[in-house]
C-alpha cells in the first residue's frame, strides 16, 4: 500500500493506492525519457526504509504529489490522522482517488479514514500453527520477530528484528483478526502471534543465560548417553552460528553472539568445534546432567 498526498494550490488531499494505480496516476508515458521514469521509480523505492523518506513529483509549479510505502498499521494511522501533512493547510481524504484494495485493507484492520480503530468491529480467531526455528513472525501490532529457538511447541525464543531485543514468548498462538460477523479467511484477515507471558531479556546476548532458559521453558530433553549429549551441544553450536550470520542483526549483536559461543566452546569455527567434540573436550558436563535427570525422576 502506498500513501499519497496531492497538493493542489494549497489544499492537500490524502489517498491510498496500489503501486500499479500510483504509476497510472503519474502517467509515466508522459515523462520526457526512460531515465526520468527510472529515477522516479528509484526515488519511490527508497521510501521502503526511513519513515522520513518521501518521493515527490511536480506536475506544475503549484501542483505536486508526495508518496511513500506504508510499512505498518501505526504509520498508516498517523498518515490518515494528518500527522505528515503541513499544519497550515487544509487536509482532505479523497476516497475517489483510492485503490479498492486499499479501502478493503482498511476494513480488514477495522480502521476508518481518520486512522481510528474500532475494536468492537473486529473478531479474533485462533489458527492452527506449527512454529519453526528461523521463521519470521509478526504480531498484531506489526512487529516482526525471528524465531531464534523453538523451546517447545508454544514457547519460543524470539528476537525483535527492529530492536534486537530478545524475549521468551510463553504460550504463543497464531490469531486471525478479521471483521466481526465474517469467517476468518486469507482475504479479510490480518495474521499475527500473541503470547500469554513474556520474559524480556534485552538485546545483549552475552548477558543472557541461554542454558537456564532452555531448562526453564524448553521441552525436557532426556540425555541417556554421551552421544545424545554431544548432539545437544552440536545443536547449540549451530544456533550460535545461525545467529552470528543473521544479517538482520546489527554488527554489535553478531559480535556479542560470537563471544557467547567462544566462551562456551572456545571457538566459533565449526571444524575446530567438531574436532573438540569428537575428542571429548566438552564432555565434562554430561555426568552432572544425567545425575540431575535421575534426581528429578525420583
Amino acid at each position: 500500500m502506498w500513501k499519497l498526498t496531492e497538493n493542489w494550490k494549497g489544499t492537500e488531499k490524502n489517498s491510498l493506492m496500489t503501486i500499479e494505480d500510483y504509476f497510472k496516476y503519474l502517467d509515466l508515458d508522459k515523462f520526457e525519457s526512460r531515465k526520468d521514469v527510472a529515477e522516479a521509480k528509484l526515488e519511490l523505492g527508497k521510501t521502503l526504509g526511513d519513515e522520513k523518506e518521501w518521493s515527490e513529483h511536480y506536475f506544475v509549479a503549484n501542483v505536486s504529489v508526495s508518496a511513500r510505502f506504508c510499512t505498518d498499521d501505526g504509520q498508516l494511522a498517523r498518515f490518515l490522522g494528518g500527522f505528515y501533512n503541513s499544519t497550515y493547510q487544509q487536509v482532505l481524504f479523497d476516497k475517489s482517488m483510492c485503490s479498492g484494495e486499499c479501502l478493503d485493507k482498511l476494513s480488514e484492520l477495522g480502521m476508518d479514514v481518520k486512522g481510528r480503530v474500532s475494536i468492537g468491529s473486529l473478531s479474533y480467531t485462533r489458527m492452527d500453527a506449527v512454529f519453526e526455528q528461523g521463521q519470521t513472525l509478526h504480531n498484531l501490532n506489526r512487529t516482526d520477530y525471528r524465531v531464534m529457538e523453538k523451546l517447545s511447541d508454544k514457547n519460543l525464543l524470539l528476537m525483535d528484528i527492529k530492536t534486537g531485543n530478545f524475549v521468551v514468548a510463553q504460550g504463543t498462538n497464531l490469531f486471525a483478526r478479521h471483521p466481526r460477523g465474517e469467517k476468518a479467511a486469507e482475504t479479510n484477515s490480518l495474521m499475527g502471534i500473541e503470547w500469554g507471558q513474556g520474559l524480556y531479556l534485552g538485546s545483549t546476548p552475552l548477558t543472557i543465560d541461554f542454558r537456564h532458559i532452555r531448562q526453564e521453558y524448553g521441552t525436557k530433553r532426556t540425555i541417556e548417553d554421551i552421544y545424545q549429549y554431544r548432539e545437544m551441544l552440536q545443536d547449540r553450536f549451530r544456533l550460535y552460528t545461525r545467529m552470528e550470520k543473521d544479517e538482520l542483526l546489527s554488527d554489535e549483536a553478531r559480535e556479542a553472539i560470537m563471544l557467547v559461543g567462544c566462551k562456551e566452546f572456545g571457538t566459533s569455527d565449526y571444524e575446530h568445534f567438531r574436532k573438540g567434540l569428537q575428542e571429548g573436550l566438552y564432555d565434562k558436563g554430561v555426568s552432572e546432567m544425567m545425575e540431575n535427570q535421575k534426581e528429578k525422576s525420583r
